[in-house]
């Protein structure tokens, strides 16, 4: 394992927000199981006195895990691949982790998307004495637990592997996905479709998402939601393939992983930070949409968290779209042509 001061206070995050979640899932079990918040029994006002209990530590370990997953990030893209030989980039850094990297950054994602869950159920039922989203919340608590195992078991494995591994090649690894990968013949139709589907996506993911608050007869929040991730994953292709090209100035470098570097001002955090906020307030949307619509006590609230999603999203989507066609049409209006390897 690469004893980078990053790495530590990688674990150190992981450890602190790993040991606040158990605490906090060891009550939210009992709540699960247990809640009945028509009794006035001694069991059930601990049981309410634990579930705030819970709250605090659920905050806690949402934030301390939040955290561990951006120094992750970070040292992938900035710091680790100077402990890898022959990595330049976060590239490098995960041909060095093999497949255990990219199986950590997907398990990482789910547990905060599911915790960043939680957390809008939390909040809603905050404002009402009743409890009504208790149970449901504690529920999404625990839902997270597989998740984050996995999230850390193959944090280990990967960062175990770095400092053992071979020379790696970032740029062979990049050019091999233009002119030798397994399916080369995918990098024409993927940078083709992927940046019209992205820009067509963000507009159908923005007006879905003021349609919840205007028209929420026809459009749910579950819908958005459903747009959202796949626009994301379009939205994911067309910044590796296609929209990259236009800051790296080159014809194909399909290397989403050089965004991060000071070279090119750390428009990754930006580009992907954007991705994030769109995802995570869709699952946002998508909880609170639902809870107004089964619980009317709480339609004030979780209306108030509808619109305030929506606007994040739409302010996310249209902050991704400057990021990224922005440096395309930029180079188009000052050149006359189109960069290769974009629209």
């Amino acid at each position: 394992m690469t004893w980078h001061p990053l790495t530590w206070a990688f674990w150190v995050a992981t450890v602190t927000g790993t040991l606040l979640y158990l605490s906090a899932g060891r009550r939210a079990l009992d709540i699960s199981l247990n809640w009945a918040p028509a009794a006035a029994d001694a069991g059930q006002l601990e049981r309410e006195r634990q579930a705030e209990a819970a709250a605090l530590l659920g905050r806690g370990a949402f934030m301390c895990l939040g955290t561990a997953a951006l120094l992750g990030l970070t040292g992938i893209a900035l710091a680790w691949h100077r402990t890898v030989p022959g990595a330049m980039c976060g590239t490098g850094v995960l041909q060095a982790m093999g497949v255990h990297g990219s199986r950590a950054a997907m398990f990482w994602t789910a547990t905060l998307l599911i915790l960043y869950g939680w957390r809008t159920l939390d909040r809603l039922d905050g404002h009402r004495p009743q409890g009504v989203l208790t149970r449901q919340a504690s529920r999404m608590t625990i839902i997270a637990a597989p998740f984050l195992t996995l999230a850390i078991f193959y944090s280990w494995q990967a960062l175990m592997r770095i400092d053992a591994v071979a020379p790696v090649s970032c740029c062979a690894a990049v050019y091999d996905q233009v002119l030798g990968g397994p399916s080369p013949s995918l990098s024409a139709p993927i940078a083709t479709v992927s940046p019209w589907v992205s820009l067509a996506g963000s507009l159908v993911v923005a007006m879905g998402a003021v349609a919840v608050v205007r028209r929420p007869a026809r459009v749910t929040g579950f819908m958005v939601l459903g747009a959202a991730f796949a626009w994301t994953i379009a939205s994911a292709l067309a910044v590796k393939h296609v929209w990259s090209a236009a800051y790296y100035q080159v014809l194909s470098h399909p290397c989403p992983w050089c965004l991060f570097l000071p070279e090119y001002y750390g428009v990754g955090y930006l580009i992907f930070g954007s991705m994030a906020v769109v995802a995570m307030e869709s699952v946002a949307l998508g909880l609170a949409d639902r809870a107004r619509r089964s619980h009317p006590a709480l339609a004030a609230p979780a209306s108030r968290r509808v619109r305030q999603a929506a606007r994040r999203i739409v302010i996310a989507l249209i902050g991704f779209t400057l990021l990224t066609a922005g440096p395309a049409i930029a180079w188009r209006l000052r050149t006359g042509v189109w960069l290769h390897g974009t629209i």
